[in-house]
């Protein structure tokens, strides 16, 4: 278990990257298209939180600076 809220949110944009590239990949070989688009649809959610969660660690950083 993390020890600090950095460690977290390192953690889960670790997550939120595998969620993104897993969808990513389900878009590309999925045969019917509305299931390709729900795919594409979650993976750019994904991509959303990804810099979500990269913009927080990027302040932090030059905060410690």
């Amino acid at each position: 278990m993390p020890d600090n809220p950095m460690e977290v949110i390192r953690m889960a944009l670790e997550r939120e990257k595998v969620a993104y590239r897993n969808y990513t990949e389900y878009a590309r070989i999925a045969t019917q298209p509305e299931i390709r688009e729900m795919f594409q649809y979650l993976a750019g959610e994904e991509k959303k939180h990804v810099k979500l969660l990269s913009d927080e660690i990027e302040k932090e950083t030059h905060q410690e600076m």
